[in-house]
């Protein structure tokens, strides 16, 4: 079966067990994820030009963070910051990605929780999870960040735009079953049950970078969420 296929039966099924107030949520943010990429589009924007729009550089630099200082929430303590590597050390059609972290309490250790690819149309390529030494976080297990989702990744700040952090917010929300599938793999991936810290060997080993990957149609999502509604609703 097509992959893709195959992600959207898994997606409706994971529907299915929502209850009512869980399910009307997830059609909230569909609606909402939907109506800011409308808005950019009648304007002729991506996602990356709002990011980037008090930026000097162009093209971006390669590694930089954007913005510079990272975006933290200064209550839940999530964080995101976009950047792209070197065009022959990424995938052909990506620009780059976001990096997306979550903590148990504001001042806990940071946690990468997934990273979204992005290709030069501004649009999500796919999702992905990466080893600690990627991005020098704290590692938790995959069951630890999966109970904290998808409310740990709450970023209300203005700066460097309000509009990203809401796009981000509802990504992750309409992607939660996805990220759920990524980081179980993660931690297949590096052979840890999540009991104990994860060995240093395993976690700064530079053969082992991303280590799981989904590739998203997010508009597929939509629909999918826009037709499952539409059937409950009616019956």
């Amino acid at each position: 079966m097509n992959s893709t296929l195959s992600s959207l039966d898994d997606y409706q099924a994971w529907m299915t067990q929502l209850s009512e107030p869980d399910f009307d949520e997830l059609v909230s943010v569909a609606q909402e994820f939907f109506d800011i990429n409308r808005s950019l589009s009648n304007d002729h924007q991506t996602i990356l030009d709002e990011l980037l729009k008090y930026e000097d550089d162009s093209p971006v630099i390669r590694w930089q963070h954007y913005p510079a200082d990272d975006v933290q929430d200064p209550d839940t303590g999530a964080m995101y910051y976009y950047h792209a590597h070197a065009a022959d050390e990424r995938p052909q059609d990506e620009h780059g990605h976001f990096h997306l972290f979550i903590r148990p309490e504001p001042s806990a250790q940071f946690s990468h929780v997934v990273g979204v690819s992005i290709d030069a149309r501004g649009a999500v390529r796919s999702l992905f999870t990466t080893n600690r030494w990627v991005t020098d976080e704290y590692i938790r297990p995959a069951v630890d960040l999966v109970s904290m989702l998808p409310d740990a990744f709450v970023v209300n700040r203005a700066r460097p735009s309000w509009l990203v952090s809401r796009w981000l917010m509802m990504l992750v929300r309409l992607c939660e079953p996805q990220i759920r599938r990524l980081l179980n793999a993660r931690d297949e991936s590096l052979g840890w049950t999540g009991d104990g810290e994860l060995p240093v060997d395993v976690a700064e080993d530079r053969s082992k970078n991303v280590l799981s990957e989904e590739f998203i149609d997010i508009y597929a999502v939509l629909t999918l969420v826009q037709q499952v509604g539409l059937q409950r609703y009616s019956a």
